[in-house]
């Protein structure tokens, strides 16, 4: 892109002064939402977690924007999801607190996984595996659609935000099939034909640590907005300290013109990032080949999604008391390693897809499908001895019940390691 992007960034105390605030530096609401118009809200509701939890898009942010846009005097203000995978979209909206706040402002509420009024977009110029989508009509017919993304750091993908979100408008088989081959690509594709006008970015909480499950909320205060995706993300990791080279989506957005990353190419207005700076813990970025000595990790070549699985996974080991009992496996991730012929196929995981050619030297090891694979799929792997994919039975009969029965202790696990994270680095509390 040659013109330069605003990102609008407020640092406050009062998140309706906040968002009115943001808007008001992109030039206002009423001339960004037209009268009379249809406009779509699409939150971040992808799991039942409770606002406290920074899983979700704060309820009070998605308060504030409904309030804000009436402004415009809409004829329409439709709040719409599609939760994650196997997850109840009317159950995510009410444990997040987003259902109380569309009936208490009067708003309609949709479901997009329980939509049948679909229509079939097709992808021109596809680049991953999706040559047609089918997405709501309701949603390709409105006006104006506000994509309402939570800043948060994320196993599969590194970091959350503006450009992620949107993957949230697909039901579960496109969704799945997002996963099957490269997310990244996939993501590209849906911006493709399904692109927001306007991004408000919550990070009044943003959640560091191993999110998106077992996220540790830190007190950013912050409210962004931009009409461009790629500027509002870059400019959420340049205040939180998150380096945007392991970050793979980034480049491929700016390449199929999605927006600016260079952030010579970026206006922020309202607050400066140095007011505003605040480092996210998110242990998952770094050296990953000497961080686990007891194993032979071999991660040449690995992408920033399986690179942040390798290590939420490794700990997830340790959490639930697995680490040492495993002990000397080699974990291969990336598709530019090099695997000793001498090692016993029953001790060697191959993770993603990009390891798959390991299989013709080494038939018996275990390979775990996925681009990037199931977020627990590294972890019970090792423990159990077989290869959990996630496809088919596995989902609902081995991984949800073992995240279940897991949750706690690694909850424990993660909020003692932000503990002796803070307690070594205080000025990023």
């Amino acid at each position: 892109m040659d013109k330069k992007s605003l990102v609008a960034l407020v640092k406050g105390e009062d998140i309706q002064e906040d968002v009115t605030k943001v808007f008001d530096l992109m030039g206002g609401v009423t001339n960004m939402i037209h009268k009379g118009s249809t406009v779509v809200l699409k939150p971040n509701a992808g799991h039942a977690e409770p606002p406290e939890t920074s899983v979700c898009t704060n309820p009070e942010v998605v308060r504030a924007v409904i309030r804000e846009v009436k402004k415009a005097e809409p004829k329409r203000i439709i709040v719409a999801e599609a939760a994650a995978i196997g997850c109840d979209t009317l159950e995510c909206l009410r444990v997040s607190g987003i259902q109380a706040v569309v009936e208490e402002e009067g708003v309609e509420m949709i479901d997009m996984k329980r939509d049948k009024d679909l229509v079939n977009v097709a992808v021109r110029d596809y680049k991953s595996n999706l040559d047609h989508i089918m997405l709501p009509r309701f949603l390709m017919e409105a006006d104006h659609l506000i994509n309402l993304p939570i800043l948060k750091a994320h196993a599969s993908m590194v970091f959350s935000g503006a450009l992620k979100n949107i993957k949230g408008v697909v039901q579960d088989k496109v969704h799945m099939q997002m996963h099957q081959q490269n997310l990244t690509m996939a993501m590209m594709d849906v911006w493709s034909v399904c692109r927001a006008d306007i991004n408000i970015m919550d990070a009044y909480h943003a959640a560091s640590g191993y999110s998106p499950h077992m996220p540790v909320p830190i007190n950013t205060q912050l409210i962004l907005g931009s009409k461009d995706p790629v500027a509002i993300d870059r400019v959420a990791c340049e205040v939180t300290g998150i380096d945007t080279s392991g970050v793979s989506y980034f480049k491929v957005a700016e390449e199929t013109g999605l927006g600016n990353y260079d952030m010579a190419n970026i206006n922020v207005v309202g607050n400066t990032i140095k007011e505003c700076y605040k480092k996210m813990w998110i242990p998952y970025i770094g050296d990953m080949s000497t961080r686990w000595p007891e194993y032979d990790v071999k991660c040449e070549g690995a992408c920033s999604s399986c690179q942040a699985l390798l290590a939420i996974n490794m700990e997830e080991l340790k959490a639930v008391d697995e680490y040492e009992k495993n002990k000397g496996m080699t974990i291969v991730i990336g598709g530019k390693n090099d695997i000793p012929k001498d090692v016993p196929d029953e001790k060697i995981v191959l993770h993603g897809n990009c390891t798959r050619k390991y299989l013709k030297e080494h038939p018996g090891a275990y390979w775990i499908l996925g681009c990037p694979p199931n977020e627990p799929a590294l972890y019970l792997t090792v423990q159990r001895k077989e290869t959990i994919n996630g496809m088919g039975d596995q989902e609902d009969e081995i991984i949800r019940p073992c995240m279940a029965r897991d949750e706690k202790v690694w909850r424990d696990y993660v909020f003692n390691a932000a503990e002796e994270y803070y307690k070594e680095h205080p000025e990023d509390r």
